[in-house]
């Protein structure tokens, strides 16, 4: 059969409707609203589908599918709509329609029972219907459903506010020319034995599917960011050459067979083609400004606006006249009301640089808002990139969204900014862009923010740049001043500092010559006696060689304390960085320290931990040499009982070696000089005399070194004591940290 223009526009209807569900599902394919909605387009593409065959296969069976596809297509509309305005989902609810739906569409194509016979079947309609008698009950249905989810969405429009009432506006036109001319058409006139017009359900579709366009692309419904406006000027254009075509081709065979008697389709399709091919360029210049008016009211070229952005930030170096310019572009091509540019100082703080259409008061207000830079930092940490206003304000009214401060946001809304825009420089926030709602009181486009985002990222860097162009020039004028300042600040500190140096070069030249060499001597010589390499010593003076000896060794151990100090201040002291199994090295220390224990009949014990500690990244002589200063001063300083050593991995990220003991405790007063150099506990000269309490000072350094935790806790008197340290499994990439004080806790009573 000939498919005239009613027909065209039935399968360009049919079409359009399946194209729109399947472009907003590929948006939102993994939410439950973009397959609702595709559910929808489809049944309704398929009822409409159906009016198109009709015309094609006129015939009974076609036009009972028909009315069979309405039946499935009034379901998934209402589940849709019922999810679009109360946000969830009722599983009964939808699976009691949709079975009820496939029972009515069952009984309408395979029996008589709602529709008897059709005679005339074709593109305009049916000339004589004979309906069965279930019929009505099918019609009070299809009204009812339809009623019930236009009131449903009135409801919800009356109760929305922000861009969702906006949405809802347009879904509701559309929804109601489409729901109420298909139910006129096809169920209320049919009551009435009017059927001719049954065709025009299908053309009805066209409005749901342009005001429900004009919403996604203009107000961002269903969340769906993608620019249709290409894709609709498109359609239309091919459904307008489409219906040309068919209505040309009509006329023109009808005229040539009245002028010359026969019809020829090979001269029709020839003479439609020039007509076509003449006119399709007009007609698609006159669709897109027609459609860009529509949609967008007053456009502006990307490309244009982005050059001459590019074209400002390249050549000014004034941060007010950079600003002025990028200000003066955007607000003509968005059309908008206000600007504003904050920027961060170096104190971390908010100030105005350059605003237009604002209140001062309102710019100050905002600027100086509580906790402003926090604020930000934390909303672009949850939500990266330009922020938009409307959208946060309805999702966070939707329960979709939690603002950082919902009253910062309900402010923005207030004083009319739309967007808020980060400039970042190497990834350091360094302040916003502000740019106000548009005078026409649209929305702003994706392609808007797309722009501002791009615009952003130059502004920023010629920011940045202007400002280090203000402070060289500022530094210009006291130049100088200030040279001649610090230079004499220099010299003097300078002065200072070679003297200081060459103070601290002496005392390491004598105390590395001086007093190490001859002490190395001296060991060595008592070695060499003990050895008997001069011959056969006594018995008794051997007893007094090793009194000498391990006096010799107490010596040389502090002399390598006072050079490891000296090496540790002046950042001279090496450390090796590797894995390092701090059980491993504990179990080492209580192994070489095992003797000294027992020969003061004190019980030294260490306590493997159950697992395997985390291996830490430290220097090993280093920790080994804080252990070994640990366990010492405990079996040095406790008379009797034991002394347990012990590794665990707390607190989190840390390993901790501690040792406990038995000894004689410590007062607050002998805490207090703990970790200090030259200091010693209360008390401590009564057990150990030598020792000039260099060891838990040179400890702690070392543990600043590895960024670790050094502390001690005793009770008082005779308590005993637990000395500590923790080390990070991993070291800090900077080599210089802060240096932490130690932990001193005394746990007894005052």
């Amino acid at each position: 059969m000939f498919i005239n223009a009613i027909g065209i526009v039935i399968l360009v209807a049919s079409i359009l409707n399946i194209f729109l569900g399947l472009y907003v599902y590929a948006s939102k394919r993994k939410s439950t609203m973009g397959i609702l909605f595709l559910f929808f387009s489809f049944f309704s593409s398929y009822w409409i589908f159906t009016n198109f065959l009709i015309g094609i296969f006129p015939t009974l069976f076609w036009f009972r599918h028909s009315y069979a596809a309405a039946a499935l297509f009034i379901p998934a509309s209402l589940i849709w709509i019922i999810y679009l305005t109360d946000q969830k989902l009722r599983k009964f609810f939808s699976l009691v329609f949709v079975s009820l739906g496939i029972i009515i569409a069952f009984i309408t194509a395979f029996t008589d029972l709602i529709i008897n016979s059709a005679e005339g079947i074709g593109f305009g309609g049916a000339e004589r219907v004979t309906f069965g008698p279930l019929f009505p009950l099918f019609s009070l249905f299809f009204l009812g459903i339809i009623l019930y989810f236009t009131i449903k969405l009135i409801v919800t429009y009356f109760k929305a506010t922000g861009i969702k009432k906006i949405q809802l506006k347009y879904v509701l036109f559309g929804v109601i020319c489409y729901g109420i001319l298909s139910s006129i058409v096809s169920f209320l006139l049919p009551l009435f034995r009017i059927t001719i017009l049954i065709p025009f359900d299908s053309p009805s579709s066209l409005f749901f599917v342009i005001f429900t366009s004009y919403a996604i692309t203009r107000y961002r419904f269903l969340d769906v960011r993608l620019i249709i406006f290409r894709s609709i000027s498109f359609g239309i254009l091919i459904a307008l050459i489409t219906g040309m075509f068919a209505a040309l081709s009509a006329g023109i065979g009808s005229y040539l067979e009245q002028v010359i008697g026969f019809r020829s389709d090979i001269v029709i399709g020839l003479i439609v083609a020039l007509i076509v091919t003449a006119t399709y360029q007009p007609s698609r210049k006159f669709i897109e400004a027609t459609t860009s008016k529509f949609l967008y009211k007053k456009s502006y070229n990307p490309d244009k606006l982005l050059a001459k952005i590019n074209e400002v930030t390249s050549s000014i170096l004034n941060l007010d006249q950079l600003l002025k310019e990028i200000s003066k572009n955007l607000v003509e091509a968005f059309q908008c009301e206000k600007f504003g540019v904050a920027l961060l100082t170096k104190e971390k703080k908010l100030k105005v640089a350059y605003y237009e259409g604002m209140k001062s008061e309102v710019v100050q207000s905002l600027v100086n808002y509580k906790n402003i830079v926090s604020i930000l930092k934390q909303e672009l940490k949850q939500r990266p990139g330009i922020f938009v206003i409307n959208e946060m304000k309805t999702q966070y009214e939707t329960g979709e969204y939690q603002p950082v401060d919902p009253i910062l946001l309900g402010a923005l809304s207030q004083n009319d900014l739309a967007l808020i825009s980060p400039l970042y420089v190497k990834e350091a926030l360094i302040g916003v862009i502000a740019v106000g709602t548009k005078k026409s009181g649209d929305l702003y486009t994706q392609q808007d923010i797309n722009v501002l985002e791009i615009i952003s990222g130059q502004a920023a860097i010629a920011i940045e740049n202007a400002r280090l162009y203000d402070e060289l020039k500022e530094l210009n004028k006291t130049l100088q001043q200030r040279v001649d300042a610090a230079t004499k600040e220099l010299r003097a500190a300078n002065t200072q500092l070679r003297e200081m140096d060459r103070m601290k070069s002496d005392f390491i030249s004598i105390a590395s010559h001086q007093l190490r060499t001859p002490l190395t001597v001296i060991k060595g010589y008592i070695s060499m006696m003990h050895e008997g390499s001069f011959g056969r010593v006594p018995a008794k003076i051997l007893d007094q060689l090793a009194k000498v000896y391990a006096a010799n060794e107490r010596l040389i151990g502090l002399v390598e304390n006072l050079l490891d100090i000296s090496r540790i201040e002046s950042g001279r002291q090496e450390f090796k960085w590797e894995p390092v199994q701090v059980e491993q090295l504990a179990a080492t220390v209580v192994d070489n320290l095992g003797h000294n224990a027992k020969s003061k009949k004190l019980k030294l014990m260490f306590q493997k931990p159950k697992q395997p500690l985390p291996v830490v990244i430290a220097d090993a002589s280093k920790l080994h040499e804080v252990m070994m200063n640990f366990v010492d001063n405990a079996i040095k300083y406790t008379k009797e009982g034991e002394i347990v050593v012990s590794v665990s991995p707390e607190p989190a990220g840390m390993v901790t070696f501690e040792v406990k003991d038995t000894g004689i405790g410590m007062t607050p007063e002998g805490m207090s000089q703990l970790f200090k150099k030259f200091s010693r506990a209360q008390g401590s000269f009564q057990m150990h005399t030598e020792g000039l309490g260099l060891g838990l000072f040179v400890a702690k350094m070392l543990l600043d070194i590895h960024h670790g935790i050094i502390g001690a806790e005793s009770g008082g008197k005779g308590t005993g004591s637990r000395f500590f340290f923790s080390v990070p499994l991993k070291q800090p990439k900077e080599a210089n940290g802060k240096p932490n004080e130690p932990v001193v806790r005394y746990l007894g009573k005052d």
